[in-house]
């Protein structure tokens, strides 16, 4: 378990750079498929980079939390990196 909300804050700032990374990628890798499949490739890219959008969002919103708001934030914060998880292992797993 994480010993501070500094740590914290600096782990999720962490992932969702490697989850930028990833995603750039990902999008590079979208000019090599087939017309047909791109559609689908870019429907996916949306849903993540919404998702992703969501997150950078929760990390400011982390960044800025009081300590009477802070768990109320994180906890938000968590569902919403599951869901970018999520999408992100989904788009992985579906494009292989």
């Amino acid at each position: 378990m994480l010993t501070s909300r500094d740590e914290y804050i600096a782990k999720m700032k962490a992932q969702l750079d490697e989850w930028n990374a990833s995603i750039s990628a990902l999008e590079e890798k979208g000019h090599e498929i087939k017309e047909e499949a791109r559609v689908k490739y870019e429907e996916h890219l949306v849903t993540l980079r919404e998702r992703r959008a969501e997150g950078e969002k929760k990390l400011a919103e982390m960044q800025a939390a009081t300590e009477s708001t802070w768990e109320q934030v994180k906890l938000e914060t968590d569902n919403v990196w599951e869901a970018l998880k999520d999408s992100y292992q989904a788009f992985v797993a579906h494009f292989k």
